[in-house]
């Protein structure tokens, strides 16, 4: 994570030195991979159960941008993106019998990126992507016990590769693969339960603007 911040932050910083030149807006269809690995220690006994679970998602995404000569800076929004959901059955004498179900996603996701330019080629332009995120993770969990685990607001990294190029005199198209990671989340519950889960998602985006 701290490697792919620092990445980040220089991808940013060399966003913002660019010249103002126009200004974009946009919609743009994200088809994610979200990968969520994690575990949790139950409160009987200290067991420590794991899993990893892949979701294959589709969701919108909107953009506002500054362009200019050395790229981009612009802030785009999710407004919720599920992570997916595990159960399990359990039976035993350490008083852990139930059905649990762990589920969650994110939502009110904003993130501050830079579009680095790195080459020109047949009229299309190629840039380095860096991003931070900010997303509300809300969990859905349905444990026998009736206890519950709390929502968290969590920081991710993103970096990517992404083409561009006009389409007439105003729309423009971007063509990105971006890797987020997103810091581990951690709670207790009012029973004794501990669970911790680490998020990373995998990109393919589209996306259309508009240039004014």
């Amino acid at each position: 994570m701290r490697k792919i911040l620092s990445i980040v932050t220089t991808l940013v910083f060399f966003g913002f030195t660019t010249a103002i030149a126009e200004m974009g807006v946009g919609l743009t269809g994200n088809f994610a991979s979200v990968e969520t690995s994690g575990n949790q220690t139950l409160r009987d006994g200290g067991a420590t159960t794991s899993a990893t679970h892949d979701n294959d998602v589709t969701v919108p995404e909107i953009f506002v941008e500054i362009i200019g000569d050395r790229g981009a800076v612009g802030l785009a929004y999710i407004p919720a993106q599920e992570l997916g959901s595990k159960s399990r059955s359990d039976s035993n004498a350490t008083g852990d019998t139930g059905t649990y179900k762990a589920a969650a996603e994110v939502s009110g996701h904003v993130m501050l990126y830079a579009d680095v330019n790195i080459a020109e080629y047949a009229n299309q332009t190629f840039y380095l992507k860096g991003g931070i995120a900010s997303a509300e993770l809300t969990t859905q969990e349905d444990l026998n016990s009736g206890s519950t685990y709390s929502d968290e607001t969590v920081l991710g990294a993103t970096v990517g590769l992404g083409m561009k190029g006009d389409v007439g005199s105003n729309l423009y198209y971007k063509l990105d693969v971006t890797y987020t990671d997103y810091d581990d989340y951690r709670d207790t519950n009012s029973v004794g339960n501990t669970v911790t889960a680490e998020t990373e998602i995998t990109s393919g985006k589209i996306s259309v603007g508009y240039k004014f």
